[in-house]
């Protein structure tokens, strides 16, 4: 099947979608009605990815629970700054965030006291400046040690691919705010995942970046990509694909860019929608 989005006919290869929001319903499963599509669109010869903020570890473990271990060959994880070669269990492009970057946010935080959690991932570790109970829900669901940071000293070694801001929308529009006006304003990029969660990120690294990487690897046409997201930190992957599709639970400004809007959330199989929309089976 052909799909046709302004007058262009575009043949779907890949299917890349994002996680939380997307493919994943309320209670963070992916369903069995998505699951199904998955593997048919496996089944037809063509790719699906998942490209998602969380860590390596954590999509990992989602697609085994969803009994797709093995049938998914990539993904996109830390919104952009690794793209994971599942079957040689290897990173094929990372994107690091320096540590100076990391310090400088840190310090930032500290002194305009701005009450935020600054939480860094590294395999099954979190790192965290302050309790949060987001985290803490999501370390007890994936079987991932808390490390409380003192100082940052104790991490300088260690290669992060972002950092991530966690409080009340309000507090973490002030900090972007604060970050955005600092010296290293230029030097990141900054987008919500949830109200609560703000990423911030190399200012060269997002989803659409390894999604370019991970096209021109497989040697498959942007054109020939359909992207399905939800929030602010899919924006640019779904302008990249040749069809971007926001789910009906998306922020309005991601709605506004999409060449399709599903009538379905993420707890009705809208994923489902938007795939069959474009795409055969």
């Amino acid at each position: 099947m052909t799909a046709t989005i302004k007058g262009e006919i575009k043949m779907i290869k890949m299917i890349i979608a994002d996680m939380d929001g997307t493919s994943l319903n309320e209670k963070e499963d992916i369903t069995k009605g998505s699951i199904n599509m998955i593997e048919k669109v496996l089944d037809s010869g063509r790719m699906f990815f998942f490209a998602s903020g969380r860590p390596v570890f954590g999509i990992k473990r989602k697609i085994r629970d969803a009994g797709l271990e093995g049938r998914i060959k990539y993904f996109i994880a830390y919104n952009g700054g690794v793209v994971y070669d599942v079957m040689n269990e290897k990173h094929l492009y990372e994107k690091n965030i320096s540590f100076d970057i990391i310090n400088s946010v840190y310090e930032i935080i500290n002194k305009k006291d701005l009450d935020v959690c600054l939480c860094l991932h590294h395999n099954d570790t979190i790192y965290v400046t302050k309790d949060a109970e987001e985290i803490r829900t999501e370390a007890e669901s994936n079987h991932q040690k808390m490390i409380y940071l003192e100082n940052l000293e104790s991490i300088k070694d260690i290669k992060f691919m972002k950092i991530l801001l966690i409080a009340e929308n309000k507090k973490l529009k002030n900090a972007s705010e604060e970050l955005r006006k600092s010296p290293i304003g230029n030097e990141i990029k900054m987008m919500f995942s949830l109200d609560m969660l703000l990423e911030i990120l190399p200012h060269d690294s997002d989803k659409s970046v390894a999604l370019r990487w991970l096209a021109d690897y497989l040697n498959i046409s942007l054109e020939d990509i359909l992207a399905v997201g939800d929030a602010e930190n899919d924006i640019e992957m779904l302008k990249e694909a040749g069809i971007g599709v926001a789910m009906s639970n998306a922020y309005e400004h991601v709605k506004e860019i999409a060449d399709y809007v599903t009538e379905h959330s993420n707890n009705e199989d809208g994923l489902v929608e938007a795939v069959e929309k474009f795409v055969s089976l």
